[in-house]
């Protein structure tokens, strides 16, 4: 009995030291915007009214440009070169690719080497792909500005649970961390004019330690002994 307690307590050790979050505050949204810095037009669905999260999440964060004042959010869009700020990119990198106005939410968060950064987007649109409109979508890392899609690159489903004429599917992104302190952050931006209307979706932003392979042998061989050791129990009685 005391071998079972034992070996089933350094498991559960183990388990809780491979599985902690390091530093998101509120990434799943549940308490709204708690956590996040904003700038411009953003907010929480948790009605699905810009269709659903992803499985097994109940609430997104949503950010929209120019013209998606009057949909779910909560404030009017902000500058290109408050968006810079903001997010922390060197001046004049969001008007470099034509964006004029739009919103972002952001927050800083602490890691350890390896651990894995991951998120959920979707991207929403009224704006034709045969025009010259070309509102896009980003996140910034420590300062990096990723562009994740944009009116013209993006794969529309043909048609939209949102407020939008059509929206993608929901994609992940997974990025592996340095140790330290890190900075995060996601927009969306009308490019090149303010006509027309686009927003940004994010859920399940999450920052996990990565188990190295040796943990994962050792968290097996503890799991066999306690089988082992259950069975040869139920055998002798």
């Amino acid at each position: 009995m005391k071998t079972t307690q034992l070996l089933a307590g350094s498991l559960l050790a183990l388990t809780l030291n491979l599985s902690h979050a390091a530093g998101i505050s509120n990434g799943d949204f549940s308490a709204g915007l708690s956590g996040w810095g904003t700038a411009g037009n953003a907010a929480v669905d948790s009605t699905g009214a810009f269709g659903s999260p992803p499985a097994g999440l109940s609430a997104q964060a949503v950010m929209g440009t120019a013209a998606t004042g009057g949909f779910l959010f909560g404030g009017s869009v902000t500058s290109a070169a408050n968006l810079d700020t903001f997010t922390g990119v060197a001046a004049g990198t969001i008007a470099s690719f034509g964006g004029l106005v739009g919103s972002a939410i952001g927050q800083s968060f602490t890691s350890a080497a390896g651990d894995l950064l991951s998120f959920s987007w979707k991207f929403m649109s009224d704006e034709p792909q045969n025009s010259p409109a070309n509102d896009t979508a980003f996140f910034v890392l420590d300062g990096k500005l990723t562009r994740l899609i944009n009116v013209q690159n993006a794969s529309f489903l043909g048609g939209s649970g949102s407020p939008m004429l059509d929206e993608t599917a929901y994609d992940k992104v997974s990025i592996t961390l340095s140790a330290g302190a890190h900075t995060l952050a996601f927009g969306v931006v009308d490019v090149p004019d303010a006509l027309g209307a686009s927003a940004l979706a994010i859920a399940g932003v999450n920052v996990a330690a990565v188990p190295e392979p040796g943990s994962w042998a050792l968290m097996a061989g503890g799991l066999a002994a306690v089988a082992s050791l259950a069975r040869r129990r139920g055998v002798s009685a």
